[in-house]
């Protein structure tokens, strides 16, 4: 087959799977919480499904392999990171699903408004990291503009492709929600499992005479790569690695998605278990990385990163093969954006239009967030158009962004009872001050350290200093009492059934 022959089938068939998981998914969608969390039902087949699509997108299939390959053994921050992150999700995101249980809690922003009593408060973090998302959803269409460019040999221009990508992502979130997303998941990360196991085997055997063969090469040819700082990136130290496991590690569950998925468990022990079985995802992501490090003996130096892991497939398989590869390709791309994309268009709808205009009804407000959906990837794919760039890089910049409001939601939101609206808002625009000016400045990493930590150290500073030097809102003593009184009345392993209680007004 030829290669635009190869592209157009698995363009076909990757839509049908989009729009076959979105249609089965299109239950229950009739209002907002049906739409975003499922009514909080979400079983944990599903959940786990869910959980892993949103971790390992394009950035895992392409991104990771590719910054390997680009930067050598810093990559191997990102498999730390996750499980730094997987620790903590065991102990807040129960905690957030009961909250949201007991609140009626459909975003992050809700949470933030209701804790710090503070409805502006709810409007600033809602507009601001519905944008900080759009660079998370600019990722996911980067890792679609290498495939169509690899995959079908300058046929269809990264233009086209994008614009393409625009469309199917679009209607897939629109048609299906939550759940139709969730379904996606399990075809999407089902394939993504074979093409890389069968990308892990079939490297050492092409390019190699074997596994032995290809480790030794990589001890003889490029030592430099598995090194800190490696031969790549001498920048990117063991000080740099430690600093960004810990900004990723933490900023990881401050992604507004995360409160929605949270949200849709049936249980918070179903999300306590999701986050001791969700390390098995890891083994996905040392085989990419090792795909990276074989490519630079097998491709040689100077090709883009994001092209390298669809230059291997291209290289290897044939074109039946080829197509289903691309498919899971192109889902890892496509089917992660769909909780971003529905996040960050509740974010506007919920926690800007219907704080600023509370007159207008529910039903306009979920027909409003479905329709934000097209502006929201077409923001995103201007982006992509105006300024493409390494995908990891691209990931980097967002998390330094999105850890600040770790202090915030975290330390205070679920901790600190002593936390104030001040507080969290003078910690966070100091954050993001330090960290625009040390990213705008190239001076990141500083001393070796990730940007984005030392920001994180002068948010908390704020954060403290300010929260004591100002009067706490009423809600935070509330929340902190509501967990205990949650813990005590639910057994262990007992799912909580008291009837959601809608989120009270708040006030500045």
């Amino acid at each position: 087959m030829t290669p635009l022959v190869i592209l157009v089938f698995a363009i076909v068939l990757t839509f049908g799977v989009l729009v076959a998981g979105a249609w089965a998914g299109r239950t229950k969608n009739q209002n907002l919480e049906g739409w975003l969390v499922h009514h909080r039902g979400m079983g944990s087949v599903l959940l786990w499904f869910l959980l892993g699509s949103e971790i390992y997108t394009a950035f895992t299939f392409q991104g990771l392999a590719g910054y390997s390959y680009s930067k050598g053994a810093a990559g191997f921050y990102n498999v730390a990171q996750n499980d730094v992150a997987y620790a903590i999700a065991f102990l807040v995101l129960p905690c957030i699903w009961m909250l949201g249980k007991r609140f009626g809690y459909v975003t992050q922003a809700d949470f933030v408004a209701h804790r710090y009593g503070s409805k502006a408060l709810g409007v600033f973090v809602a507009l601001s990291t519905a944008l900080i998302m759009i660079a998370y959803i600019d990722l996911n269409i980067e890792g679609l503009s290498a495939i169509f460019r690899i995959l079908g040999g300058g046929a269809i221009s990264p233009v086209l492709g994008n614009v393409i990508a625009f469309v199917v992502l679009a209607c897939a979130v629109f048609i299906g929600g939550i759940r139709g997303n969730a379904i996606q998941s399990v075809i999407k990360d089902l394939l993504m499992f074979a093409a890389v196991g069968a990308l892990f085997i079939a490297v050492p055997m092409t390019f190699f005479d074997g596994f032995g063969d290809m480790y030794s090469s990589f001890v003889e040819k490029i030592p430099g790569y598995f090194q800190l700082p490696s031969a790549k990136a001498p920048e990117l130290g063991p000080v740099w690695l430690i600093s960004t496991v810990l900004v990723t590690g933490v900023g990881q569950w401050m992604w507004p998605q995360w409160f929605g998925t949270a949200f849709t468990a049936s249980s918070p022990t179903a999300l306590k278990r999701q986050a001791v079985l969700m390390p098995f995802y890891q083994i996905v992501k040392v085989a990419v990385l090792t795909v990276g490090f074989a490519a630079i003996i097998a491709l040689g130096t100077g090709l883009v990163g994001n092209d390298v892991v669809m230059r291997m497939m291209r290289d290897i398989f044939p074109g039946w093969a080829l197509v289903l590869m691309a498919i899971a390709a192109m889902l890892s791309a496509i089917v992660p954006a769909g909780p971003i994309v529905m996040t960050s268009a509740s974010l506007l709808s919920r926690n800007v239009v219907h704080a600023l205009k509370p007159e207008l009804s529910d039903r306009r407000i979920f027909w409003l967030t479905r329709m934000l959906v097209f502006p929201l990837v077409g923001a995103a794919l201007v982006l992509t158009l105006v300024a493409p760039a390494l995908i990891v890089s691209v990931l980097l910049v967002a998390y330094a962004f999105i850890t600040q409001l770790f202090p915030g939601i975290v330390v205070g939101g679920i901790f600190w009872k002593r936390a104030t609206k001040e507080g969290m808002l003078s910690g966070l625009l100091v954050g993001w001050a330090v960290t625009a000016v040390l990213l705008l400045s190239g001076h990141d990493p500083l001393f070796g350290v990730n940007a984005g930590l030392i920001a994180l150290v002068a948010n908390l500073i704020v954060f403290v200093v300010v929260s004591l030097c100002t009067t706490p809102s009423p809600a935070g003593q509330s929340v902190g009492t509501t967990l205990r009184e949650i813990a005590a009345e639910s057994g262990p392993g007992e799912r909580e059934t008291r009837a959601v209680t809608p989120v009270p007004a708040v006030e500045d």
